[in-house]
């Protein structure tokens, strides 16, 4: 009788177990900015990309527990100039070198989230939407940068590719990220 239970417990805990969501892979976060009137789209990534997450029985809790903290200098658009362009520019003051952020609240009803992210030194809550497909959280939101004190460091960027711009550029940010998990 008590191997029965023994081995029951066993199983009951094996089971929880194996329902456990945890990371399954590398997180991947994009950005796309905006140029020209027709309000073209420039995208993408951070090679620096630090992610601390707990592996939970609970959905939400698992995305609640994430950390995240990137190196904006890191900065990858797929063309060296642009990088050192948005680097030298955007990133320009010491307190805009690590953009924090971290998930607040999650609605599985609504399929939304709310990030609260960190960047020059000014917290903001990001409203998004995510969708899970091929087990990966996919969110995306919306961001102004100069919501975070960086009306300088824009004003500094729009000047340096008014050209390159056509003399159009938003401060207007998409973000996004993909979370594998199992």
């Amino acid at each position: 009788m008590k191997i029965k239970l023994l081995i029951g417990i066993f199983f009951l805990f094996a089971f929880v177990s194996l329902n456990a969501y945890e990371l399954d892979g590398d997180l991947k976060v994009q950005w796309t900015g905006y140029k020209t009137e027709k309000k073209v789209g420039v995208s993408g990534t951070f090679k620096k990309v630090d992610l601390q997450i707990k592996r939970s029985e609970d959905f939400t809790k698992f995305l609640k527990s994430a950390k995240v903290e990137i190196d904006s200098l890191s900065l990858e658009s797929g063309l060296k100039v642009r990088n050192n362009s948005m680097v030298n520019t955007l990133f320009s003051l010491k307190s805009s070198e690590k953009i924090l952020a971290f998930i607040s609240d999650v609605n599985t009803n609504t399929k939304s989230l709310t990030l609260k992210l960190t960047m020059n030194e000014v917290t903001k809550t990001v409203p998004m939407k995510y969708e899970i497909k091929d087990k990966k959280v996919i969110a995306s939101g919306v961001i102004d940068i100069l919501d975070y004190s960086m009306s300088e460091s824009f004003a500094k960027f729009a000047k340096e590719c008014f050209d390159l711009h056509n003399g159009k550029s938003y401060s207007e940010v998409t973000i996004s990220f993909e979370l594998p998990f199992k």
